[in-house]
């Protein structure tokens, strides 16, 4: 058992190194994009890079189900690992944000780091309603994700929802300074920022107060799995123990057991 196990750490610990480097690679190619958006130059590598972290997502699914198996087994790296495949997830997170935040809108990062004042004021409201208009786009999008999100049928898929989960909640907790950013821009021009700014917080907080309300249930289901697993576990090393008792009265312990059976 220890042998498997250990077999376990060592597929943990190269698999995440192959991960990292998906994540690395995404993450470079993202930078390269931006670099172009702010340049006026249309992105050349979003298809790429939206591989490369589905490709991240799943292989970041299957090492948390390996971490479980660690963490059920006891196995002193389990805590280490599974912070090793929650780092990974939680970068996954925030090169997704950014790529949706700065990618798909149509160059944000420059509406919002480029001094304001000195942009026509047309090009200006332009670059700032589509900053606004994608970050409502990902306020939704979250929703639909946070409604349409499974629980888990047994430890190390609840595990695996739980660790995931973890993760969008500090991306959403997160893009609320997003949302205050581009709304307390006094330089944006009042009447636009407070409309559309008002119209992407009032939305901001549905899948805040969602994912805040799916966090608190998905602890609490996993410490019920968790205890729940255990008492099974314990259930079947009772049962093993019972079917290779010898109960021929030749077992000079078959008085002790009757008396734990009257």
């Amino acid at each position: 058992r220890l042998e498997r196990l250990q077999r376990i750490v060592s597929k943990l610990q190269m698999e995440s190194g192959l991960c990292e480097e998906q994540l690395n690679q995404a993450d470079t190619l993202l930078q390269s994009d931006v670099r172009l958006l702010n340049a006026g130059k249309p992105p050349q590598k979003a298809a790429e890079i939206e591989r490369d972290l589905d490709k991240a997502d799943a292989m970041i699914r299957l090492l948390f189900n390996d971490v479980q198996t660690l963490k059920d087994g006891r196995h002193p790296q389990g805590e280490q690992m599974y912070r090793r495949v929650y780092r990974l997830h939680e970068r996954l997170v925030a090169i997704r944000t950014e790529y949706n935040l700065r990618l798909k809108s149509g160059a944000p990062a420059a509406a919002v780091s480029v001094p304001l004042g000195q942009r026509p004021r047309q090009e200006l409201d332009e670059a700032t309603l589509r900053y606004l208009q994608d970050l409502l786009a990902w306020v939704e999008e979250n929703q639909r994700r946070l409604g349409a999100a499974e629980w888990g049928v047994d430890l190390p898929t609840v595990e695996s929802h739980l660790g995931s989960h973890r993760g969008l909640h500090h991306s959403i907790e997160e893009f609320r300074t997003k949302i205050e950013r581009a709304r307390a821009d006094e330089d944006v021009g009042g009447e636009m920022c407070g409309e559309e700014g008002a119209d992407t917080a009032r939305p901001c907080a549905r899948p805040q107060n969602s994912s805040k309300s799916r966090l608190r249930h998905l602890e609490s289901l996993h410490g019920f799995v968790s205890a729940a697993t255990k008492e099974l576990m314990w259930l079947n090393e009772k049962e093993e123990e019972e079917v290779n008792f010898d109960w021929s009265d030749r077992n000079p312990n078959m008085t002790a057991k009757k008396e734990n059976y009257s």
